[in-house]
Order: structure tokens, then sequence, then C-alpha cells
């Protein structure tokens, strides 16, 4: 794998990289207003700003810029502004069936970077055929380069360790190895299963710390790197080992694994200064909503919380070096927001969202060791995502670049806050997005975009189907029904057996709140969905026929009697999973009729609506069965149906030109029955 080294950096270049680099200071005011909203064509773009890390001391920033045809890792002096490439990968280095991309960035010391380089096949390429001498490009590496762009080395290049046989990607980092200067711990899964490697980064060459093996998924790791917990998983259970007497690995714990939870309520942050003792984010038995731990693995006890919020679940936490404290912890209220125990770094942080509106995502992607410099990634409504980097000292804000150069001064929606009462008097909110020039417009045509899951949940964020959609002129109401996730286990819970049901109710009064506020125009209301999103698309069809002008449901179980059949089949019976979703949905035997009265295919009489089905043919989350028969059964009752298959798709994650095609057959499909939205002209489509 070929990586060139910018040895010098030509004027014109330079001048590129400058105008995708740095952009123009946050702060400015002389920047034009924007008229052009965003095509599909923008927000699909690849140019930007993809990744960056800031080094140690705050002096230097590291970005990958990504052009049509390269990625190109770039050094920012923060203090002077001045720049230089250090390294760049072609999209076809390696030939026409690939694509290469540069994937990360990190710091090992402020004078070594890290980063990562992805070769997959290249988009629409037929992989028939394809023997070993075709795929051996495939995978990841990692390279570490100088800050002056010097010594360029692959890590493992030239190892030849049996537990790197067949081992495709050698790019993962498990460990940074803080107090080691010259090495990090590197996991590779190779054909003889998973191995830990430590790997020196200024030659690259690697030993082995922990061997391979085919039933070992994970170790958890002390500060230094010492593997605390070995976590493996054959005939059917995750089984834990710890080091007795630090020489042989003892089971010290087994679960099923068709025994775990659907949600993921507990999750390792890092290692603490006390031994045996490991920082979680988790919500243990009887809590309400999920904070951080200190977990004791040998007695298997949580304590009290380290750090909680009263009304929102914890989502992220990020312990110090040394293992003493939790740096940050991160919870989203209506954006996300991040705080610590330094009152003089949450003012900043305070006055950064207000820059941003207190509408925007502030996330704190990394920071200088002494946190007067952070780097942040923002995104937002009407804050397409780019990265900065603030200076406490300075308070001083300056953008380093957006990760899609496409969306730089177009006209982005505006999105609020909306509160409203469900019908039984449980308070609910959501959030509501307009087209750009439409703050105070009524009547507007409206798009009900309720979440998948279920037991997820919205809010305020650039989603680039609401930005799709906006730049068409409609507006769009995303609502936290009860079952969403994120407002602690009682309101998760108040959805379990309500698929249909006052789920489903919580959406319908969403519309009638916005209609009755003038809001959306009551004939021109269509409802989208994609995964429980697209069920409550069918089910709005079904059951509210003269709500709805028209549908579109992604991936949305329709049958749900044969849903479960398939939960049953993939878990098994007495699994924690299939009881998970019998909890979510009811029990086919015991329920057998209020499963079929909340089955939207099953009462495809009822629907007025034209429907718009979308499925990906590899789908293991809902099979593509659901879409298939709900087709069959709509097209029997001669109802007005579209099923639009994605080849060689699963639930998510598509292709971008497959995502280019439910974009725009969704948006077509809205313009085709509710007419041409807010402020619609040609050239927006």
């Amino acid at each position: 794998m070929a990586v060139t080294v910018y040895r010098s950096i030509g004027r014109c270049w330079f001048a590129a990289i400058a105008a995708a680099i740095l952009g123009t200071p946050a702060f400015a005011s002389e920047a034009p207003v924007a008229t052009a909203r965003p095509s599909v064509d923008d927000l699909l773009a690849v140019e930007g700003s993809k990744f960056a890390a800031v080094s140690p001391s705050g002096k230097f920033i590291a970005t990958v810029v990504r052009h049509k045809d390269r990625d190109v890792l770039v050094l920012i002096d923060a203090t002077s502004g001045s720049m230089k490439g250090l390294a760049r990968v072609a999209l076809k280095e390696f030939g026409e069936r690939f694509d290469a991309h540069i994937t990360s960035v990190y710091w090992k010391s402020e004078d070594r970077l890290l980063f990562r380089v992805l070769v997959d096949q290249a988009e629409g390429v037929d992989v028939k055929g394809w023997n070993a001498n075709s795929v051996r490009f495939l995978g990841t590496r990692l390279w570490a380069i100088d800050r002056d762009g010097g010594n360029m080395v692959r890590m493992l290049e030239n190892n030849t360790n049996v537990e790197l046989a067949w081992a495709y990607n050698l790019g993962e980092i498990r460990s940074f190895l803080q107090r080691d200067p010259d090495h990090i711990l590197m996991l590779v899964d190779g054909g003889a299963g998973r191995s830990l490697f430590k790997v020196n980064v200024r030659t690259g060459e690697g030993s082995v710390v922990e061997h391979a093996d085919n039933d070992v998924i994970d170790w958890w790791l002390d500060l230094d790197g010492k593997p605390l917990v070995r976590v493996d998983i054959s005939n059917g259970f995750l089984r834990f080992f710890r080091h007795e007497d630090d020489e042989e690995w003892t089971q010290y714990h087994k679960v099923r694994v068709r025994e775990l939870k659907q949600q993921d309520d507990y999750e390792p942050l890092g290692p603490s200064d006390h031994p045996r003792k490991y920082y979680v984010l988790a919500r243990p038995e009887g809590a309400q909503r999920r904070g951080i731990y200190l977990y004791d693995l040998e007695q298997g006890k949580f304590g009290e919380p380290v750090a909680e919020n009263p009304q929102f679940d914890m989502t992220a936490g990020f312990i110090s070096r040394d293992g003493k404290r939790v740096m940050r912890y991160c919870y989203v209220a209506h954006v996300e927001i991040c705080e610590s125990a330094d009152t003089r770094l949450n003012a900043h942080m305070k006055g950064v969202r207000k820059y941003f509106q207190d509408s925007a995502n502030v996330y704190m992607a990394d920071s200088s060791e002494d946190d007067q410099t952070l780097l942040l990634l923002v995104e937002g409504p009407s804050d397409p995502p780019a990265y900065y980097y603030y200076r406490l000292e300075a308070k001083h804000i300056q953008r380093i670049g957006y990760v899609q150069d496409s969306l730089q001064g177009k006209a982005l929606p505006t999105a609020t806050l909306v509160t409203y009462q469900a019908r039984d008097g449980v308070q609910l909110m959501g959030y509501l997005t307009r087209p750009s020039g439409a703050t105070n417009a009524t009547q507007l045509p409206l798009v009900m975009m309720p979440h998948g899951g279920p037991e997820l949940r919205d809010h305020l964020a650039f989603d680039y189907f609401v930005q799709y959609f906006a730049s068409r002129g409609y507006a769009v109401f995303q609502p936290n029904f009860r079952g969403s996730a994120g407002f602690g286990r009682d309101f998760a819970e108040s959805g379990y057996g309500q698929w249909g049901r006052k789920m489903q109710d919580d959406i319908t009064d969403a519309v009638t709140m916005l209609i009755e506020q003038k809001v959306a125009d009551p004939a021109r209301v269509c409802i989208v969905g994609a995964s429980y999103g697209g069920y409550a698309a069918l089910a709005g069809a079904a059951f509210t026929p003269d709500l709805y002008k028209c549908v579109v449901a992604i991936a949305g179980p329709a049958n749900l009697r044969e849903f479960l059949r398939y939960r049953l089949k993939t878990h098994g019976i007495g699994s924690e999973l299939y009881a998970y979703w019998m909890r979510l949905i009811g029990d086919p035997k015991v329920d057998a009729e209020r499963i079929a009265a909340i089955s939207p295919e099953l009462h495809v009489a009822r629907i007025k609506a034209p429907i718009l089905l979308i499925h990906g043919d590899q789908d293991v989350a809902v099979p593509y069965d659901q879409s298939r028969d709900m087709k069959k059964a709509l097209d029997k009752s001669g109802r007005k149906t579209r099923l639009i298959t994605l080849e060689d798709e699963g639930h998510s994650f598509w292709s971008r030109e497959n995502t280019r095609l439910v974009l725009t057959s969704a948006g077509d499909f809205l313009e085709h029955n509710i007419g041409p939205g807010f402020g619609r002209t040609p050239e927006n489509k």
C-alpha cells in the first residue's frame, strides 16, 4: 500500500487547501446572505475536511481534506495559520476496482502522528470471481509520520507473525499507551482470531501481547495497556476472564448471548487509577437513567454514580489519562451538552453553544493536554457539520473546515423545539424544521417523520433526510413519542405494548396540534419513516386513513405476527432478546388478536393514501419480505403502491447512489401527491 509524502507545496495547491481548510473566520460579519438551498448533490458530496485532531500542546491541528480524486493529510500551525501537506492518498491508488481514503488522524505525541487508510471495493464493482490476489489491497492500514513529514512508516508492515495471516484490517488502535511515548496497542483480527500487538510507532515493528484466539472478542486494559479482563464468546455464551496472580486467565462470569438486552445499558469507558475498577456508562438495575459509574470488576458492583443528569441519559464520558477522574460527560437535552467539574470550562462551552444559538451540537472531538485548546465538531439544523478549534485564553473560535464544502453558503432550514400534550394528558415534545425563508409562514406542506428504534430519540441535528425535504420546501416534524429513549426508563417502557396504539396516537396528536396552530396545511400532510418509523408510517395509513395524503415506508414491519416469528427464529425461544420484542409488541400466543389489530398488512382495505415502499433485499433487521408482502396485499386490494428494492443493501448505511435514489424518489413522491413545497423552484430539485 503506497502513500505519497509531500515534500513541498506549490502556490496553487496551497491556495486551494487554504480555501478548503480555513474558510471564513467564525465571527466574521461580512458573509453574504445565503439564498440557494442545498441540492441532493450538495448533501451527498464528498469533498471537505473529514477528520481532525489537535496536538498535545494545542499548537498544531492535523486534518484530512478530501477531494474528488484524493485525500490529503494537512498540518495547520494554530498560532500562525500556516499550513503544509504531509501525505496524500489517491482515490484510485490501487486501481479502478478500489477506492482508497484516509479515514482518521491522531496525535501520538507532539511530534508524531498516526493516520488510518481504508481501501474498499469501488461502488458498483462486481466482486464475483475475485481471488486472493484481487483482494490483497482491501482493508485498513495504520501509518505514522513525523510532524515535519519525515519518517513515514506503516505499522506491522514487516512483521511476519502467524497472527497477521489473513488480517486485512490492521488499523485499530486499542490503546495509545499514554505513559509510553513510542508504542501503541493494536487489535489484529486475523485468520486465527483476535490478538493484541504492542507496536513501535517509529519503526512499525510489533510484538504479540495476547496471542490469537478465535473465541476472543475484546480486552479491557489498564492505564499501561495491560489486559485486566478478556471477553470470549463460545457455545452461545459471553465469558469474562481475569488474571489470577498475573499469570493464568480465570473465568469469573458468563452470560448467554441470547439473554443480552437489545438496548446497550452497559459500556466500558476506560480504566481508573484503582486496580480492578473500571469506568462504565451504565443503567444499573432499578436506575431510571444511564450514568457514569466506577464499576468494581471483582465484586461485580456499580457503587454510586460518578456523573448523572436528572432528566436525560448520559451518552458519553471521557476519562483522564491518569484514570483519576471523569474529565467530561455528555448528555442530549435538545442538543448534546458536555460538562465537567471545571466550571470555567463549562462557562466557555456554554458561550460557544450560545454563539451557535443553542441549536447546534458542539461535540468536543479532541483537546490539548491542558484543555486550553479545544477541537470542536459543530453541526445542527442550520449549521452544516464543520470542525473548529477554540482557544480558551483568547476566547477565539476558528473554523478549520466544513465536512462537506458544498454546503458552505447554502440556505439551510431553521428548527425549533415544540411541546404538546397527548390526548391522555402526557406531555410530549418534538422538533419542527421549517424551510429556509419560511420562519413565519403558515399552512405549510408537512412531512411527519417518526424515528426508528423505537427506543431511539430525535434531537436538533443536521439530518440529511430532514435537510433534503426542507430543501424541497416541506416542513418536517420529528416527534419523541412515548417509547423513545433518552428520557429515562419509565418513558421508554411506557411504549411497551403500544405499537399502533398510544405510540401512534402521539404521532397523530402532533399532526393535529400543527394543523390547529396553522403551521401545517391539513390537505398537504404526508408521513415518512424508516424501520419503526416505517411501521408508524404504514400504521398511519391504515389506522388514520384520512390524515395523510401519502406515505413513504422504508424497511418498515408491516405484519407483526410474521415479524415476531422472524425474531423468534433469529434469537431463539426463551431468549432475552425475543422476550424484549414480545414486551414491545406482544406475545403471539396470548395476544394474537391484538397483534393482528395493529398489523398494517392485515388492514390494507382501510388505506386511502398512495404508498411508496423502500427496502434493502439483504436487510437482516427487518426482512425484505415485510415490504414485499405488503406490496402484494396492496396490489390485491387495488391500492396505489410502489416498491423500490435496494439491491445488495441492508437495513441502513446504503451506498451513495442508493441514498440518492431513496431521497429523490421520496421527494418526487411527495411533490406528486401534495404539490411543490414552500419556495420551490426547478433549480432546487
